[in-house]
């Protein structure tokens, strides 16, 4: 059965954010902590389940900047997951995100396409630091506490 929209979406409260990161995982927690992270710098996160996920052709079609994606689902291993969405053709940058896997596992999952991880439990600023990197906001200096955009005055 195909899902046409499987998304939740948790956007921010500022109406000037427009970048969107998917994030693929099989529990809504991650991305509530994601959004408190990544709202301030100009990052809207959505959420979707990896059922929903795979073999669905609508994720092609949306403008998400980047993927940020659970390795730690305990019935789609993050390896398999990441390897499904290159051979749908899907090119949003993805990094993934685990507190289980062992750092060689995520290393190789960079060998094999994606851009970046994150080991769980992870600092704010390293967050923020690798999606400006890898998902090209509009983030353009940090200056003390404060990341400003493009937006910002």
């Amino acid at each position: 059965m195909s899902v046409e929209n499987p998304l939740i979406v948790s956007p921010s409260r500022q109406p000037a954010m427009r970048h969107l990161i998917l994030v693929i995982d099989n529990e809504f927690q991650l991305p509530g902590v994601l959004r408190e992270g990544l709202a301030p710098i100009g990052f809207d996160v959505v959420w979707a389940n990896v059922v929903a996920i795979l073999g669905n052709e609508w994720l092609k079609k949306t403008q998400f900047e980047g993927i940020i994606l659970n390795f730690d689902m305990r019935d789609h291993p993050g390896m398999a997951v990441l390897e499904r969405l290159h051979e749908q053709g899907v090119e949003i940058p993805v990094i993934v995100m685990s507190s289980l896997s062992p750092r060689e596992q995520l290393e190789e999952a960079v060998r094999k396409g994606a851009r970046d991880y994150i080991v769980k439990p992870f600092d704010t600023a390293l967050l923020r630091e690798k999606c400006v990197r890898h998902f090209q906001p509009t983030v353009i200096m940090m200056s003390g506490d404060r990341w400003r955009t493009r937006d910002s005055s």
